[in-house]
C-alpha cells in the first residue's frame, strides 16, 4: 500500500498518521504545500501540487479534512482521494468537487454525514476517529509529579453572538435567546439547524443593517457588531455562532461546577479572562499537544471534554486523547458516545448539567473506580479506536 500524505495546514493528525501507516508496512510519501485563503479555487495551488505529483504512482493520496480545491487536481491525475476530517462542521454547504468519483470523504460526525447525504452528496462517508496511543508514550514515561483533581484543555470560543444580540430588537432578542437556551440545556439532540432558517438569518441581517444606519439610537457593542457583521449573517454562520457561544458556556459552567467539588485545573488560550470568570480555578495557558497534555490527562481525576455543539452525533478527538493517555474522560451525551463508549465502565457521559455535578462529585471521591475505568478506556482506545484499526477501515472501504 502505498500513499502520498498531501499537507495544507497544521493539524493534530500530521504526525500520529504516517507513523501508523508506516507500521501498518505501507509506503508513506509527504508533501507539504501552503494553506490556501480559498478552499475551492486557487489556480497557483493547484499547478504547484498538479507539477510534483504528475506521474507518480500511489494507492490513494490523503489529506486531513477535505479540501475542495484540490479534488480536480487529483482526479485529472487519476488518483483517488482520500480525506479524514477531525473538525465539525467542515462548513461546506456542499460543492461540485465533492461529488468526483475519485474522493472517499471520510467524516468522524455521522450526523454531519447523513446532512450532505440528504442533499444527495454520495462521496461522503462516516468513519469515527481514531487516536495514535504511540505518540504520547515518551511523555507519559515521566512519573506523576502532581495531581489535577478535574482538568479542562480547550478553548472558550470567542462568539460574536453576545454582541449580535445586542443589537437585535426584542422579538429577535427573544427568538434567539429562547432557540439557544432550548440547545443549552438539551444533550445528545443538536436542533439548532431545525430551529434557524434564512427567514431568521435573514431578519438579522436586516437589523443589523438598521443599526449600522442610524449609529446614535444604539449602544456602542451594539453598533460594532452592526459594522463587523451586517449584510455577513448566512444561516450557516448563525448556527455555527450560536453552537460556539453555548459551548463556551458549557464549559464554563462545568469548570465552575468543578471548582466546587475540587481541585480544577484549566489550560486555555486567553488565560486573563479565564482568571476573571472562574475565581477558585488554576488557569494555564497553551500546553504542548505532545509533551505536557498527556500527564494532564493522566494524572486528573476526571478530564473535561464538553465538545463543540454543532458535532451533532460523533466523538470528538480531545476524547480520544484523553483515552490514550490513560485519563478518565466526562464527555456530554451523544448518539455516537452511547454506541461506541460505556458509560461508567470506560467513560463517564452526563445528559445535564446536574448529572455532571453528581458524577464529579462521586467519582472524585472514589480513586479506585476511576483507576479502573482508565484502564478500560486506554484498552478500547488502544483496540477498537486505535488509529491502525482506522486506516485499515480506510483500506478496505476504498478497495
Amino acid at each position: 500500500m502505498k500513499v502520498i500524505f498531501v499537507k495544507l495546514f497544521g493539524s493534530y493528525f500530521d504526525v500520529s498518521a504516517p507513523a501508523a501507516m508506516k507500521r501498518l508496512g505501507w509506503e508513506v510519501e509527504e508533501e507539504t504545500f501552503y494553506t490556501p485563503s480559498d478552499f475551492v479555487h486557487d489556480a497557483r495551488l493547484q499547478e504547484m501540487v498538479h507539477d510534483r505529483l504528475k506521474g507518480r504512482s500511489c494507492d490513494f493520496v490523503f489529506t486531513v479534512n477535505f479540501w475542495p480545491v484540490l479534488a480536480p487536481v487529483f482526479d485529472d491525475l487519476g488518483m483517488k482521494y482520500v480525506s479524514w476530517s477531525y473538525d465539525a462542521p467542515l462548513r461546506l454547504t456542499g460543492t461540485d468537487e465533492m461529488e468526483r468519483e475519485n474522493n472517499f470523504i471520510f467524516l468522524f460526525d455521522r450526523g454531519q454525514v447523513s446532512d450532505y447525504q440528504s442533499k444527495g452528496i454520495t462521496r461522503v462517508f462516516h468513519l469515527p476517529l481514531g487516536v495514535d496511543a504511540p505518540t504520547f508514550e515518551k511523555a507519559l514515561s515521566a512519573k506523576s509529579s502532581r495531581s489535577y483533581g478535574v482538568s479542562f484543555i480547550g478553548s472558550f470560543y470567542a462568539s460574536p453572538y453576545v454582541p449580535i444580540l445586542s443589537a437585535m430588537d426584542d422579538y429577535l432578542r427573544g427568538l434567539l435567546q429562547g432557540i439557544l437556551n432550548a440547545q443549552k440545556n438539551l444533550f445528545g439532540y443538536y436542533i439548532l439547524p431545525e430551529l434557524i432558517t434564512d427567514d431568521i438569518a435573514s431578519k438579522v441581517n436586516e437589523r443589523l443593517l438598521f443599526v449600522k444606519r442610524h449609529p446614535a439610537d444604539f449602544s456602542q457593542n451594539a453598533v460594532q457588531a452592526a459594522n463587523d457583521f451586517a449584510g455577513q449573517v448566512s444561516r450557516q454562520n448563525l448556527i455555527y455562532t450560536m453552537a460556539t457561544r453555548i459551548t463556551c458556556l458549557d464549559r464554563l459552567t462545568l469548570v465552575a461546577a468543578a471548582s466546587k467539588v475540587t481541585d480544577s485545573f484549566v489550560c486555555t488560550g486567553d488565560v486573563d479572562a479565564a482568571k476573571k470568570t472562574l475565581p477558585g480555578v488554576t488557569v494555564h495557558g497553551h500546553v504542548d499537544y505532545y509533551t505536557e497534555m498527556p500527564l494532564i490527562f493522566r494524572d486528573s481525576a476526571i478530564s473535561l471534554c464538553p465538545s463543540l455543539r454543532c458535532i451533532s452525533t460523533g466523538i470528538p478527538l480531545r476524547a480520544l486523547d484523553i483515552m490514550a493517555c490513560h485519563g478518565l474522560v466526562m464527555l456530554p451525551a451523544s448518539e455516537e458516545a452511547y454506541e461506541y463508549l460505556s458509560n461508567g465502565w470506560d467513560c463517564l457521559i452526563y445528559s445535564s448539567y446536574d448529572e455532571a455535578f453528581e458524577l464529579m462529585k462521586y467519582y472524585t471521591a472514589h480513586n479506585t473506580e476511576v483507576a479502573a475505568m482508565k484502564e478500560k478506556a486506554y484498552e478500547k482506545a488502544t483496540t477498537e479506536f486505535s488509529m491502525e484499526h482506522r486506516l485499515q477501515q480506510i483500506k478496505d472501504a476504498i478497495r
